[in-house]
């Protein structure tokens, strides 16, 4: 079957809604280019041994721009030959210099093994020989190889061997920077001594709290290599973003060229729209699309928004079609590395012809050619839907991207104005360098490496001093004022600063002892309290015990439970500081540092296939306390009256504009809805009156609330515009409700937020 064909067949099937958008996408032939040196004679040979004969025009582009020592980035659609940009630079310095290095720094372990085979195929056969170290007694001579992965899988004794030998090329990831080579940069002295080049890949990846977290990591490292007189050129790769050049900027302070036009061949792309019949599930029609997709022939990938659902599409078709059970399967967060690699690799060599999977299958982790794509709802954000939908259609080949709505205020709102998607700006990328929380950790990090003076170039020691006195009240770092430096009190604290999420990671344990996975600290108390509902590989398993001292969380297997749990949760807000004020024709917008208390009180049952409540349950769990950064607006009664007048409900409009307008966020940030927090008050004691708080949802804050304070205008005027256009009266998915309320989006009344916020636009 054809993809053309397979459209036909989905627009006459009688159990979806009819097509709402079919968009077809030209291909478009490549674009060559010649660098203008030309490339050394061995790596030509090499290149023309794997097939390549031309480079495309973006290729040669960021070659000659590498070659002249300029930091850049690179924004070209996946599959493009990104890596070939800086793979050519790097393998000609080696030819040139054997003492040469380069670092790549890559956000997944898939990536890294990726590269190194990427990187092997290229130089198989160059004169790239590396010396054996000395050996003694009866052990064999390690020989490095070219190109070496350093993470958490490799073994102590390879470790060890690699710092002392080290090879040409160490692939790596942000965690082992911060943890192995920073903490221990005197080790590494003759890597970093010669370093040229540092790639830092899928770099649109690093926003919010890691990316904030990275571009610390990345200023230590910095100041580190300044310690050996190494300044070695940097290449970033990007998916689509608004800002590629201003996010490689902020995570390493470095100027970039930016390169965003691929030459690159491309095939025809089809982009669908489905918005399913009110009484069908979008679950059940994403999970039948599948389904067909994969027994027509085609290699199939369906991305959810959660793992839940991951899980749920993995069980419903191992249940209805039993005999496509050895050619699928689930890819998630949460799985065992063993597992993942495993799955990986089944899909590559053909062996699985689907996958269901949440983002983690977004980034270039090579799994073959791919046809189908199958979005379940709207992924948030216009970049990461062309980030997933570039999975498929590789090789020029045609491809499909079916993308099936949800009842949620951006999936609907995009049924609706489907043109405008295709027309919209992809959002841009935002991070916090500066989050104090953030940069506390990592100052205290930077002077175990290395003293810190007032004149450090990578650190205002001077304007920091408030977080180092702070540091110094904790006990864990000292002020030798005759010399005046700071230094730690311990040895070692970047083992005690995880860079990926706040808090302490949770092992997730089934009652006969065996591992299932893991969780974060930041999710367990919402997804994994005791009584919750904990789905593995199509398994349903029921929490029986929440082990907080331990950071152990006990399953049972629970086939019999045809329900899934929600958490009740409850939120506060305490005002500490006001950073700066706007005031927006009628409405005055505040920007600060709150206070915010989140308690998880219970949980509900909901029915698996229907959504019905089957009954609430209390919850006795500790409260989650942190400092983020949000925006406030006090509500004038007088427009309060307006809504009263109408008959319709004061807490209920308060309450539907916070949800509206953290649902609308994403169209200007680059982030879920899930990063976000909100509280409506109808009268907050603090502030005397009706107020509408919207934070971070991340302690310290990452920036995006900032952006919404800097774009409100047009923030606000899309959140209009969303529920205006909605067809419900009150209140629905598709504009005011939110999956993570936990009042269970009681009341909204979406007539009365319509009215404040047209209020306060003056219109």
């Amino acid at each position: 079957m054809r993809v053309d064909e397979l459209i036909d067949e989905i627009k006459k099937r009688k159990d979806l809604r009819e097509v709402v958008h079919h968009e077809e996408i030209n291909p478009h032939l490549p674009v060559y280019g010649q660098t203008s040196e030309p490339i050394m004679p061995e790596v030509r040979q090499a290149l023309e041994g794997l097939g390549i004969v031309r480079l495309f025009a973006h290729q040669a582009k960021g070659i000659d721009l590498i070659r002249g020592n300029k930091n850049t980035v690179i924004m070209t659609p996946t599959a493009s030959g990104k890596s070939l940009i800086y793979n050519i630079p790097v393998v000609e310095s080696i030819l040139q210099d054997p003492e040469s290095h380069a670092m790549y720094l890559f956000p997944l372990k898939g990536l890294e093994q990726d590269q190194l085979k990427a990187f092997r195929e290229l130089t198989e056969g160059l004169p790239l020989e590396r010396a054996a170290a000395p050996t003694t007694g009866r052990r064999k001579a390690f020989v490095p190889a070219l190109c070496e992965i350093y993470d958490g899988d490799t073994t102590a004794y390879r470790r060890k061997r690699i710092r002392e030998l080290p090879p040409a090329v160490v692939l790596t990831n942000p965690d082992m920077l911060h943890l192995a080579i920073n903490a221990f940069h005197q080790k590494w002295e003759r890597y970093l001594r010669n370093l040229k080049y540092v790639i830092i890949d899928e770099v649109h990846t690093y926003r919010g709290v890691f990316g904030s977290h990275v571009a610390n990591v990345l200023k230590r490292f910095r100041r580190i290599l300044s310690l050996y007189g190494s300044d070695p050129v940097f290449i970033a790769c990007s998916a689509t973003i608004a800002n590629p050049k201003e996010l490689a900027g902020m995570l390493t302070g470095l100027p970039f060229e930016l390169i965003d036009s691929s030459g690159a061949p491309q095939g025809k792309r089809n982009f669908i729209f489905i918005n399913p019949l009110p009484e069908v599930s979008p679950y059940t029609v994403a999970t039948r699309l599948f389904t067909s997709s994969v027994r027509a022939g085609f290699k199939t990938i369906a991305f959810t928004k959660a793992r839940k659902i991951t899980e749920l599409m993995h069980a419903w078709v191992k249940e209805t079609s039993p005999d496509l059970v050895p050619r699928i399967s689930s890819y998630r967060a949460g799985f065992l590395p063993e597992e993942r690699r495993e799955i990986e690799r089944k899909l590559f060599s053909g062996e699985l012809s689907g996958v269901i999977s949440t983002s983690a299958l977004e980034l270039g982790v090579d799994i073959g050619g791919l046809d189908v794509c199958i979005l379940v709802g709207y992924p948030g954000t216009v970049s990461s839907t062309w980030q997933r939908s570039g999975r498929v259609g590789r090789s020029g080949r045609d491809s499909l991207i079916i993308m099936v709505a949800l009842a949620d205020a951006l999936d609907q709102y995009f049924m609706r104005n489907p043109q405008d998607f295709f027309r919209r700006n992809v959002e841009a990328a935002v991070l916090d360098g500066n989050n104090e929380p953030i940069l506390k950790s990592h100052l205290l990090c930077a002077a175990a490496e290395s003293y810190l003076r007032p004149n450090d170039r990578f650190f205002d020691v001077k304007a920091l001093e408030p977080v180092l006195n702070g540091l110094e009240a904790e006990g864990k770092v000292r002020h030798w004022l005759k010399g005046d430096i700071w230094y730690p009190r311990r040895r070692n604290p970047q083992m005690e600063v995880s860079i990926r999420e706040a808090g302490e990671t949770y092992a997730i344990v089934k009652d006969d002892g065996r591992m299932l996975g893991e969780s974060s600290s930041t999710r367990v108390l919402y997804e994994l309290h005791p009584g919750a509902i904990y789905l593995h590989k199509g398994m349903q398993y029921r929490v029986a015990k929440l082990d907080m001292k331990e950071r152990k969380v006990f399953c049972r297997p629970a086939d019999d439970a045809h329900y899934y749990t929600r958490a009740i949760t409850s939120e506060e807000t305490e005002i500490i500081e006001i950073e700066a004020k706007k005031r927006v024709r009628d409405v005055s917008i505040n920007l600060g540092k709150l206070k915010v208390t989140e308690r998880v009180i219970g949980y509900r049952k909901k029915h698996i296939h229907t959504d019905q409540k089957l009954g609430e349950f209390p919850l006795d769990l500790p409260p989650s306390i942190f400092t983020t950064v949000g925006i406030w607006m006090e509500v004038d009664e007088k427009i309060l009256d307006k809504v009263r007048e109408r008959n319709f409900s004061v807490a209920g409009a308060l309450h539907a504009a916070e949800h509206a307008s953290i649902a609308t966020l994403p169209l200007y940030a680059l982030c879920d809805r899930m990063d976000l927090g909100g509280v409506s008050y109808p009268f907050n004691p603090e502030l005397g009156g009706p107020a509408i708080f919207i934070y971070d949802g991340h302690e310290g804050g990452v920036g995006l609330t900032r952006r919404g304070f800097e774009c409100v205008e047009d923030w606000f005027a899309s959140t209009i515009r969303i529920m205006e256009e909605c067809e419900c009266e009150v209140a629905c998915p598709s504009c005011t409700q939110d999956p993570k309320c936990g009042n269970n989006n009681e009341p909204l009344d979406k007539r009365g937020a319509i009215i404040i916020m047209k209020e306060w636009m003056g219109k």
